[in-house]
């Protein structure tokens, strides 16, 4: 027995490391996505907390960054977190089937998940997030004793990189319920030494928020529950989670978990089908982005693996391998289409947001020299580092990222990390408003200048189509006054 589960253990490494190397492959080369440059932005200034998340994803980025040159550089280390996840999903499956193919069937579904794929290959908070709460969902089914205390490191680590790993809180009320074997624990210590290494993990950034008004965790409270929901939302959001994880891995995931009959089966199903329904719940009521549920997909596709392996052969060969053969196709002509678009218009979203940002920032910069001399040369007004006003917080970031500008204030969008930093002009001093328009009418009420000068603009290209306009303005003597005290 022992080796079978060495063997086991092995298949499962290894498809996590196919997975890893296929994504890999899949956005080597590509630009960074908008958020990936906003978020490299804030490891250049480590701190606790940040304005839309808790600081894991800066802390790798910053890591991931010193280890390699370039986007596949600064996205490495979200890679091996993104392989993590595949791990823990089949580690889980173990806990949950006695059957030696669940846990390489989960693997696999996990290593395929077209969301999966994604998250767990750009530097986003998805990534650490998937690895940690995969890891927590794991830990959970098979805490007895002085388990517990490794269990609270992965909750900590998975509140650490996103905020919606704390649905774990309401999902163990629950279980105390459900769960006769986890009542029997809480009369012991070691839950509860579990709990204090998950809160200690996660207390500075507590602290931090407490410091800021608790700006993060409101902004995303008021992001994940708010309004104005419809039935197209809601349909995009449901459709968004079968297609993300897969139809097979969300229905026999499901059906598995619902029918939780042990100890380790009722942690998983709490630990992944609370989180699924508060969202579901949420996006009732709000828009919600498809990728806030990934970090339960861990635990579906461990599910699932449990779940299909009571299958005959013939029919889990053709269910499986087909689910893994047609997701690695789809993912292939994803990294196809990203470079060589032919279906997808080069102009849309799904292709302009990883394309074009170098040669905005090239052209940002050798415009800004023109933009200064139509200005008149104010003094200080200098291309190689000057104070920019960004239209909005991915555009700072690609400015950061491609360009080079790390002097950048509060974005004339909607508030967001620069509104902290909070790195105003000096009275008296030039500065660029950057973008990809002009300066609008509330960007001159937030930075009253002297004299403004003409607006340069100019169009990026990508296979033959605009897929971005840019516009620089160089503003003189910056009169300090209006400028709101920030938040």
């Amino acid at each position: 027995m022992p080796r079978m589960v060495d063997r086991i253990g092995k298949r499962i490494w290894l498809v996590a490391a196919g997975a890893v190397v296929l994504r890999a492959v899949t956005v080597a080369g590509l630009e960074l996505y908008s958020d990936e440059a906003y978020y490299w932005l804030w490891s250049r200034r480590l701190d606790f907390g940040y304005f839309d998340h808790p600081p894991m994803v800066a802390w790798l980025a910053r890591l991931s960054s010193a280890l390699f040159p370039g986007e596949l550089g600064l996205r490495f280390v979200f890679l091996l977190c993104g392989g993590l996840a595949v791990v823990f999903a089949g580690l889980a499956a173990r806990e949950l089937s006695p059957d030696p193919r669940a846990p390489v069937i989960a693997a696999a579904l996990a290593a395929v998940a077209p969301l999966l794929a994604l998250t767990g290959a750009l530097a986003l908070p998805d990534a650490p997030v998937e690895a940690a709460y995969a890891a927590a969902t794991y830990l959970l089914a098979r805490a007895r004793g002085g388990r517990w205390a490794a269990a609270g490191v992965a909750v900590g680590l998975a509140l650490l990189s996103k905020y919606t790993a704390a649905l774990l809180a309401p999902a163990l009320l629950l279980l105390v319920l459900w769960d006769r074997e986890l009542r029997a624990e809480l009369r012991t210590a070691w839950p509860w030494i579990g709990a204090g290494v998950a809160i200690v993990l996660f207390a500075p950034v507590l602290i931090w928020n407490a410091r800021h008004d608790f700006v993060s965790i409101r902004f995303q409270m008021n992001h994940g529950f708010g309004r104005g929901a419809n039935l197209a939302s809601f349909a995009s959001f449901v459709g968004g989670q079968l297609l993300g994880v897969g139809p097979v891995a969300m229905l026999a995931g499901v059906a598995f978990l619902i029918r939780a009959r042990n100890s380790a089966a009722r942690r998983v199903a709490a630990a992944t089908l609370v989180p699924l329904l508060v969202m579901t719940y949420s996006a009732a009521r709000g828009p919600v982005e498809a990728n806030w549920a990934c970090l339960v997909y861990p635990g579906l596709c461990a599910a699932a693996g449990a779940g299909l392996a009571g299958l005959s052969g013939p029919a889990l060969r053709w269910l499986v391998g087909g689910t893994v053969a047609l997701a690695v196709l789809v993912q292939v002509g994803f990294a196809l289409e990203e470079r060589t678009p032919r279906l997808i218009p080069p102009n849309s979203p799904v292709v302009n947001r990883i394309h074009g940002w170098r040669e905005f920032a090239l052209q940002a910069r050798a415009r800004a020299r023109q933009a200064c001399a139509a200005a008149g040369s104010p003094a200080g007004c200098d291309p190689e580092d000057p104070m920019v006003v960004p239209s909005s917080y991915q555009v700072a970031g690609m400015l950061a990222y491609y360009g080079g500008w790390l002097r950048l204030a509060p974005a004339q969008e909607r508030p967001s990390q620069l509104d902290l930093w909070a790195d105003w002009p000096r009275p008296g001093a030039p500065f660029l408003h950057v973008g990809e328009d002009g300066p609008d009418a509330e960007t001159r009420r937030r930075y009253p200048a002297a004299e403004e000068g003409p607006t340069l603009r100019w169009d990026v290209a990508f296979r033959g189509q605009v897929i971005r306009r840019g516009a620089v303005t160089a503003f003189s003597r910056f009169l300090g006054v209006n400028a709101p005290v920030a938040r």
